[in-house]
Order: C-alpha cells, then sequence, then structure tokens
C-alpha cells in the first residue's frame, strides 16, 4: 500500500510541476502590457510573423503523466470564461519552437476536442487526471497569485 502512495504522490507532484510551468510561461508572456498586445492582437497574420516564443510545451507535456494538463485545455475548449483562461487558449497560437511543435499539436488537439464535443468527452478522453477543469483553474489561479 505504501508504495501506491508514492507512486501517486509522485505523479501529483508531476501535475503540480507542469502546471507550475505553464503559468510561469503564461506570466512571461503577460509580464508586460505592452508584449501582452503586441502578442495576441486581433490579426492573426501579424501573430504568425512574430518570432518570440517562450512556452516550454515539451517540457509541460513531459510532466504531464496523468494528463491534467491536457484536460485543462480540453476543458478551455468547451468553455473559456475569463480573461485568464482566454490568455491560455491564446498561448496556443503562438509559434512554438521546432523541438515544441509535436508537443504543441498534443494541446492543440485537446483544446480541439473540447471545443467541439464539450466537457464529457474530456473526461473519457482524460479519464487519469483526478481533478476537473474547475479545481486545475483553482490550482493555477493559485499559481498566478503565488509565483511572481
Amino acid at each position: 500500500m505504501g508504495y501506491k502512495l508514492l507512486i501517486l504522490l509522485g505523479l501529483l507532484l508531476g501535475v503540480l510541476y507542469s502546471l507550475h510551468l505553464l503559468v510561469k510561461d503564461y506570466q512571461a508572456l503577460t509580464a508586460g502590457k505592452f508584449l501582452w498586445k503586441l502578442l495576441f492582437k486581433r490579426d492573426v497574420s501579424s501573430q504568425n510573423s512574430y518570432q518570440y516564443h517562450t512556452v516550454r510545451w515539451k517540457k509541460i507535456l513531459g510532466y504531464d503523466a496523468i494528463q491534467c494538463a491536457r484536460y485543462f485545455y480540453c476543458d478551455l475548449g468547451a468553455k473559456a470564461d475569463n480573461e485568464i483562461q482566454k490568455g491560455f487558449v491564446q498561448m496556443l497560437n503562438l509559434r512554438p519552437l521546432e523541438e515544441d511543435k509535436s508537443s504543441l499539436q498534443v494541446f492543440q488537439q485537446a483544446y480541439e476536442l473540447g471545443r467541439t464535443s464539450g466537457v464529457e468527452s474530456c473526461h473519457k478522453e482524460y479519464p487519469v487526471c483526478p481533478f476537473d477543469g474547475k479545481a486545475l483553474y483553482y490550482i493555477i489561479r493559485y499559481l498566478l497569485q503565488t509565483t511572481k
């Protein structure tokens, strides 16, 4: 019984670390209001030509063993209600580094699944994550407030 608890704690620690990386990248993008406006203009063509990148999709995916970051993006696809959630969605539109392209596609697919099929399909696709979208958002919001 003890080794199962240690494995579970290790997996949950990985979830928290992957969410922490996601939050740190979000904070780096939103650090300056000028940079935020430059990155997230409504004109999509100007976003694609902009070369700035800080989202470490491959590293986030590497620590996402129980698929909670993917579940978070799937849930965002189903409902992105506020500015913070919409900011995380906008991160999917940034041009990734070459090493992060395949990892970014995983998160984009999760987002599209939520957008087209709803939250129920997120539960079916990512059943290992012990949290729901609301709990993951609260964790992320807490991390945003405490890691500055």
